[in-house]
């Protein structure tokens, strides 16, 4: 080898990547210690380097570079040498605040465990049992549906006159039912109930008590149970079942005749594969859950449709599909912009 000779291509690209990717990863651990040492409910005050040190038994010249982080990230700002949040870590980073993001940020943890130990991960899947699973993650999509897609998706729904004459609503897999408290805080009169596996209706029911509400809730698994009838309204957002037929053809035998169907779900658009997407796609093979029949791509199952295929096959089965919106709000748990659909259909025959 010829010391004087370069290489054809150059590096900066692979160390830029690699750069990027280091930093991002130092950048998430640093958040995440700074909400489990509760620093954002330490900074609603102004709080100087050396009093946060004392607080939180740190040495202060690494206090002194994790508040720089926070301020050049826009997490914190600086006022001589007092340091306080900024409107969006207090509004998204102090536990005290109705709109947190706290178990949304530290709960990314788990899922990067797994990439800890790559090799050994993609060696032997890891089987999850999903009434261990789905009552965690009702907690985390709790909190990020309240950064502004349950305000944009109810008072979306009640605008429409079915839902406005309807007395009864069902929210089928219902999680965290959240979008029931607020359906039924926008029109009192309307009984809700939310249908959900047992293990995850123990969480259902302290969000309910918290908000105290008379959302009711109905245990059962929507592949195996029938959901009664009656409804004038069902609702259903980012379960396992949002795109099977099977789901769908028991949603319509619920459903009153001239009653309305809310299903928002993700639909990956074809041919649009992001880096992040791909990134994704590979974490959610990761791992299998016992019962709950997981396809190749994230957040897709089983006999899972297309939208389009979906949305003919609504119109078969009796329904006329009345409006399809994007998601515009960046829901982090589930999907991206514009591939998060809201489907409104209502039943005609």
């Amino acid at each position: 080898m010829n010391l004087f000779d370069s290489p054809d291509v150059s590096a900066e690209k692979l160390q830029s990547t690699v750069e990027g990717a280091v930093n991002g990863l130092k950048l998430y651990k640093l958040l995440k210690t700074s909400i489990e040492l509760e620093i954002f409910d330490i900074l609603t005050k102004k709080t100087t380097c050396r009093q946060l040190s004392e607080k939180l038994g740190i040495e202060p010249l690494l206090v002194h570079y994790i508040l720089e982080i926070l301020v050049k990230i826009g997490l914190a700002k600086k006022n001589g040498e007092a340091y306080r949040n900024t409107r969006l870590s207090e509004i998204y980073l102090n536990s005290s605040s109705d709109y947190k993001r706290t178990d949304c940020i530290t709960s990314l943890e788990e899922d990067l465990s797994l990439w800890n130990n790559l090799a050994s991960t993609l060696k032997g899947k890891i089987v999850k049992k999903d009434e261990a699973f789905f009552p965690r993650i009702v907690q985390v999509m709790a909190e990020d549906c309240l950064s502004g897609e349950l305000q944009e998706t109810v008072k979306l729904i009640a605008s429409y006159n079915e839902f406005k004459g309807s007395k009864t609503l069902l929210d089928l897999a219902g999680g965290h039912g959240m979008y029931s408290i607020a359906f039924n805080q926008i029109k009192p009169d309307l009984k809700c109930y939310v249908f959900d596996l047992p293990a995850v209706l123990e969480e259902t029911s302290k969000f309910i008590e918290n908000y105290e509400s008379n959302v009711k809730t109905i245990p059962g698994n929507f592949y195996t149970d029938d959901f009664g009838d009656g409804y004038d309204t069902i609702f259903s957002s980012y379960n396992p079942g949002g795109k099977n037929p099977k789901i769908a053809e028991k949603v319509y035998r619920s459903l009153n005749l001239g009653g309305l169907f809310v299903n928002k779900q993700y639909f990956p658009e074809k041919g649009k594969s992001s880096l992040g997407d791909l990134l994704d796609n590979l974490e959610w093979n990761f791992t299998n859950f016992g019962k709950s029949n997981k396809a190749a791509k994230r957040f897709t199952f089983k006999d899972d449709m297309s939208l389009g295929e979906y949305m003919n096959f609504l119109e078969e089965l009796g329904f006329v599909v009345m409006d399809v919106y994007p998601i515009n709000h960046l829901n982090i748990t589930f999907g991206t912009r514009s591939e998060d659909k809201i489907i409104v259909a209502k039943k005609v025959r």
